[in-house]
């Protein structure tokens, strides 16, 4: 593999919910099945969550095409709720070898920033995708938060 190719990938976006939505969404089965690797031709079958440093996860991605299964997994490196995950992401049909995932939230004064680093992966990995999960994910969460909003008034 070239230095190229182990280039780690950045990407960020800002959310107008505390971070605590955010980073419930990235531990919750139920809110993970909604944006996490989910795609318009595709969608998520299964999520299992050992949430604890070392324990795994395991998320089953269903293409309506092919009717092909991808198992995304790996384990949690670190946990500092609500600021900051580190966890490892394997996709064996997407991409060779094992890629660290570092999700950084940081509050604002108006919700707060996510900032998502992938290293260790080959440029087959998915860069413009993780920029549409995290549009799908604003796009859930900010809802959500809406209409709650509207319940309570």
């Amino acid at each position: 593999m070239s230095e190229r190719e182990l280039e780690p990938l950045h990407t960020s976006c800002h959310f107008d919910v505390p971070p605590e939505a955010i980073f419930d969404a990235w531990i919750n089965p139920a809110i993970i099945r909604k944006w996490l690797f989910a795609g318009p031709g595709s969608e998520i079958t299964n999520v299992e969550v050992d949430l604890k440093e070392g324990g795994s996860y395991s998320i089953i991605e269903l293409e309506s095409s092919s009717g092909e299964s991808i198992e995304h997994f790996g384990k949690y490196q670190e946990i500092e709720e609500p600021l900051q995950l580190v966890l490892t992401l394997n996709v064996p049909k997407q991409f060779p070898g094992e890629s660290i995932v570092t999700i950084h939230i940081f509050p604002t004064l108006n919700g707060c920033e996510l900032k998502l680093t992938q290293a260790g992966a080959s440029n087959n990995s998915p860069g413009k995708s993780w920029a549409d999960m995290l549009h799908a994910l604003k796009h859930l969460v900010e809802e959500k938060a809406r209409n709650r909003e509207e319940e309570t008034r």
